[in-house]
């Protein structure tokens, strides 16, 4: 069964609560499919909590673990999270579970350092963290989003997340790192472009993700904002309606679907992963000689 979280906000500012199962529609590469799972209360979800612990954050750690514990406390009961850090090294710190009272002693031994290998988090996080997990999942990246390290593609990095099924949410300090950077060369009187160029390419490759992963990109101006950043996140998740079909296509051939969702509502935006990738069960031929 394909299984699509689906966000639908007001206009005007809110989410969209208690809409029917007739008001939605779901097409796979533009044949209608028929709904056959609909939720949007009580559906457990597994949440990867990915921290940048690299040198550029030291400064804020403080607020970043007081938050993230905050967010941890004020999960569904049903939900899990785990918990990975990385900077030249991704570490899974906490496993599967709801150990809240962990988060403290296990970031205090935390000492911020080196560089952001923010492509390696992303890929082994979709892949070895949410391996075999079915549940509903989401990755949530603190970063300030430059990656500068990785040994992982960025290509490889979007296709590992897709696959995964993981919507991604990125908490991304790409923003305000360049305004001040941008405000410090106007105020030593001079200005270079390049720099400017390398935040917008990584803002534009965060904001890819994000929306391949039915994802959002979330910028505060410093991670002591992250209280509220959680909580739009927290609040996006518990408010998102679960679709679920078996696809009419049944050829197993590991090719990318596109999926489009329709909602019947006054000036709704709907937000959904645009696509998966099907299974492969095609045989393999072995080679002629």
């Amino acid at each position: 069964m394909v299984t699509v979280p689906v966000t639908v906000r007001k206009s005007g500012g809110g989410f969209y609560k208690g809409l029917p199962q007739s008001a939605f529609r779901i097409a796979e590469d533009g044949e209608e499919q028929e709904i056959l799972l609909f939720a949007q209360e009580g559906v457990p979800t597994r949440i990867a909590i990915v921290l940048d612990v690299s040198g550029s954050v030291r400064s804020e750690w403080g607020s970043i673990k007081f938050a993230t514990k905050k967010f941890a406390q004020n999960l569904k009961p049903e939900d899990q999270f785990a918990l990975v850090t990385f900077n030249t090294e991704v570490r899974l710190k906490m496993d599967w579970g709801r150990q809240v009272d962990r988060i403290d002693p296990v970031l205090t031994s935390v000492y911020c350092k080196d560089n952001t290998n923010l492509w390696d988090a992303i890929y082994l996080a979709s892949t070895d963290v949410f391996k075999g997990i079915r549940e509903k999942k989401a990755i949530i990246i603190m970063s300030d989003g430059l990656d500068n390290n990785s040994s992982v593609s960025y290509k490889d990095a979007l296709d590992a997340s897709v696959r995964s099924e993981a919507s991604v949410y990125v908490v991304s300090k790409t923003q305000a790192v360049r305004d001040a950077y941008r405000y410090d060369m106007q105020v030593r009187g001079y200005y270079d472009n390049i720099p400017s160029e390398v935040f917008l390419q990584a803002d534009l490759a965060l904001r890819k993700l994000a929306y391949e992963t039915g994802g959002r990109v979330l910028y505060p101006n410093s991670f002591g904002q992250l209280n509220d950043i959680y909580a739009e996140v927290d609040e996006e998740l518990r408010n998102q309606y679960i679709i679920g079909y078996l696809s009419t296509n049944k050829i197993k051939d590991g090719s990318y679907r596109r999926i489009q969702v329709a909602v019947d509502a006054r000036d709704a935006i709907v937000s959904a992963r645009p696509g998966y990738y099907a299974p492969n069960e095609l045989p393999t031929h072995p080679e002629r000689h």
